[in-house]
């Protein structure tokens, strides 16, 4: 049974400083221009983002600049993704900024204040965004659309912005290139600086029903009880939630060794944030083959009591976690280091990898066909 669905066709691009040393990216998603993304694209690249298999890499590399629109600013999506890795790229106002920038500056002072950094296209240095440039981490120069003198202006106008980080963007030639560097502009980016590279991720995708189920259960506001099982009979939402998980880094903030842990570490509104997240993102296909989720089911349970009785003193939980990851892994095409590294926490990675051989024989046989 494969689960998985290709990512929206992502691409990212290199941002390098002087000397040539990678800092960070860009990710785009390649159907879209900057000007027709939408709030439905913004949240399927964040889904992306949290819940790609690897080996893509995407947080893994430095810092990831992601283009947004005012909608997306307001969605509580943001709230799951780990913000001191992630540089929001606010977009300009136009003809509206007179009229728009002091009422939606307190919306962007909060997300400072979650810890994102926010980006700035040159057009935030006219005066009608003055009430925004205490907020301005990095500024970027576009040069595809200013001569030579207008983006030196646009730099030494940049610098009077107290802590600013001075990118110059869209450098598309030798000669631009060599004014950014001769300007001593802090970060690079563009064709000629590291042309725009296609990631081929993979993803997870619920089924509208599944993902209508999870809503249905947080709406409830299910137990914790009912809401672990509700999840370890659904491997997709599972997965989902594994790889978010460790997307976050949420075992720096919280230790947990067990679903209902992990359940317990995530605000309410985070899962529903989540959950919001995967509606937007949820196939309309047909369900998937009820003998398919009750065969997952279980090989889940059938690992999980043989782990047991080889591992009495591990707690019972913990052995629950670590059986379903291992399975969603193996039913993914995944290795079982693979599945420790996307799927667990370290302090029950750890313990696995140094009983791989033994789980890796529980594995073949509890989920090898009859």
């Amino acid at each position: 049974m494969d689960f998985t669905s290709p990512a929206p066709p992502i691409a990212w691009q290199s941002i390098r400083d002087a000397n040539g040393m990678q800092v960070g990216h860009e990710i785009f998603n390649r159907s879209r221009t900057a000007s027709t993304h939408t709030i439905d694209s913004d949240l399927s690249l964040a889904h992306s983002v949290l819940s790609h298999l690897k080996p893509a890499a995407l947080l893994d590399d430095g810092l990831l600049f992601l283009n947004t629109t005012y909608e997306s600013l307001r969605s509580p999506h943001l709230d799951l993704l780990p913000s001191d890795k992630v540089v929001l790229e606010i977009p300009s106002l136009g003809h509206a900024a007179s009229s728009e920038v002091e009422a939606r500056r307190p919306a962007l002072a909060a997300l400072r204040d979650k810890g994102f950094a926010l980006a700035f296209n040159h057009s935030v240095l006219d005066s009608a965004y003055a009430p925004w440039h205490d907020l301005v981490n990095y500024l970027k120069i576009d040069f595809s659309v200013l001569a030579a003198e207008r983006a030196v202006l646009m730099i030494r106008w940049g610098r009077r912005i107290p802590g600013v980080t001075l990118i110059a963007d869209k450098i598309e030639s030798a000669s631009q290139l060599q004014l950014a560097q001769e300007n001593q502009v802090d970060l690079l980016q563009g064709y000629a600086v590291r042309r725009p590279e296609p990631v081929p991720a993979r993803v997870v995708l619920p089924t509208v029903r599944e993902a209508r189920a999870l809503r249905a259960q947080l709406k409830a506001n299910a137990e914790p009880e009912a809401l672990t099982q509700f999840l370890q009979a659904q491997p997709t939402l599972l997965f989902n939630l594994l790889r978010m998980a460790q997307s976050q880094e949420l075992s720096k903030r919280h230790i947990y060794t067990s679903l209902p842990q992990l359940l317990a570490s995530l605000r309410a509104e985070q899962l529903h944030a989540w959950s919001g997240m995967l509606d937007a993102v949820a196939q309309s296909n047909a369900p998937r083959p009820p003998d398919c989720i009750a065969l997952y089911q279980e090989h889940a349970m059938a690992l999980t009591a043989a782990a047991a009785t080889a591992w009495p003193d591990v707690p019972h939980d913990s052995l629950v976690l670590i059986a379903h990851s291992l399975l969603l892994g193996k039913q993914l095409g995944l290795t079982l280091q693979q599945a420790v590294d996307q799927l667990l926490p370290p302090p029950l990675a750890t313990p696995v990898l140094a009983l791989e051989s033994q789980w890796q024989d529980l594995l073949q046989t509890y989920t090898s066909p009859d």
